[in-house]
C-alpha cells in the first residue's frame, strides 16, 4: 500500500510522457488565470461525518481559480458559527480546512496530453485537515492523477484517482499509513441564463472511497467499513454578487462508520441524505 502512489505517478507519467508519439507542444497562451472566492452561510441537516447524524449551521470560506500550472479549489468551513447551543457541534471542533490542488503536467511538460474527451492532464492532491480540542483530530493527503474531461451534458468535470495517506484519523488503527483510494468527480453545470451574469447552476461532487484497512481491532470489523460515498447535488440561483442555493447530499457508510449498529445506546447513521441551504456573497 505505501508503494502504491509511486506506482500510479509512474506509470501514468511513463505513458503519456514517452509512449504517446502523437503529443504537440502545449499553448500555454491558451490557460486562462482567474480566481474567485465566496463567503457562505450553509444551514445543514441530517449531515454525516462520524457515526450519527447532526445539524449545524455553519460559515464556509470558499475560494479557487487557475494561475499557470497551477488549479486550486478549497474551503474553510467554521463550525458553530452562531455559538448555537441548539447545534449538535455545539462545543466540538471549530473548523474544517479542505485544499485541493491540481499541477498541469501539460504545462510542466509543455505538451498537449489531449485526447477526445481528455483535455488535460494533472498532479492532483487533496489535504483534509480538522480540529479536535478534546484528542486526536484528521489530517488527512490524498495524491494521485487528475483530469478534466469532457463529459455529456456536464461538460469539462474534475476527474481524479488518488491514493490516501492518513496521518490522524481521530485515533484509528490507520493512522500514518497509506490506506485506501478514492474516485472523485466534480462538475459545474449552467442550466438557463436570465443574464450574462445572472443563472441556474447544477454543481456538485462525487467521492468513493475503497481499498481501506480499516478493521484492525475488534471495535473496528464491528463498526468501521472498507468503503465509503458521498455525493453532493446542488441547484444554485447565481448573481454578480449572491448566490442562494439547495444542495441534497447522499451517503453511504459515511467516514467508513457502518449504518445501524448500536453505539453507546444509539444506532449510527451513516446513510442516508443530509439537506443544505446556502447564501453566500461573491467576491
Amino acid at each position: 500500500m505505501k508503494k502504491s502512489l509511486f506506482i500510479v505517478l509512474l506509470l501514468n507519467l511513463l505513458f503519456f510522457s514517452f509512449f504517446n508519439i502523437e503529443l504537440f507542444a502545449k499553448d500555454i497562451s491558451t490557460i486562462e488565470n482567474k480566481q474567485w472566492a465566496n463567503v457562505i452561510l450553509m444551514k445543514g441537516v441530517n449531515q454525516r461525518g462520524g457515526p450519527f447524524k447532526f445539524d449545524d449551521t455553519y460559515l464556509e470560506v470558499e475560494f479557487g481559480g487557475r494561475y499557470e500550472w497551477l488549479d486550486l479549489y478549497g474551503y474553510v468551513d467554521f463550525i458553530d458559527i452562531l455559538n448555537s447551543k441548539s447545534s449538535d457541534k455545539h462545543g466540538s471542533n471549530n473548523y474544517f480546512v479542505d485544499i485541493e490542488p491540481r499541477i498541469s503536467l501539460d504545462y510542466l511538460f509543455n505538451k498537449d496530453f489531449s485526447y477526445k474527451a481528455l483535455k488535460e492532464l494533472y498532479l492532483a492532491f487533496d489535504y483534509y485537515y480538522a480540529d479536535e480540542p478534546n484528542g486526536k483530530g484528521l489530517n488527512v493527503l490524498w495524491m494521485g492523477i487528475g483530469s478534466d474531461i469532457d463529459i455529456p451534458w456536464l461538460g469539462t468535470s474534475g476527474v481524479n484517482f488518488y491514493t490516501r495517506y492518513i496521518d490522524e484519523n481521530y485515533g484509528a488503527s490507520n493512522e500514518h499509513t497509506f490506506d485506501g483510494y478514492v474516485a472523485h468527480i466534480n462538475w459545474f453545470k449552467p442550466l438557463y441564463f436570465f443574464t450574462d451574469s445572472r443563472f441556474i447552476s447544477f454543481q456538485g461532487y462525487l467521492d468513493y472511497e475503497f481499498g481501506s484497512d480499516l478493521d484492525e481491532n475488534s471495535f473496528e470489523r464491528q463498526y468501521r467499513t472498507s468503503d465509503s460515498l458521498q455525493s453532493y447535488l446542488g441547484l444554485y440561483l447565481h448573481n454578480k454578487s449572491w448566490l442562494i442555493g439547495y444542495g441534497l447530499k447522499a451517503y453511504k457508510n459515511m467516514t467508513q462508520w457502518k449504518d445501524n449498529e448500536i453505539l453507546n445506546d444509539k444506532k449510527t447513521d451513516t446513510t442516508g441524505f443530509g439537506h443544505y441551504f446556502s447564501i453566500a456573497y461573491k467576491f
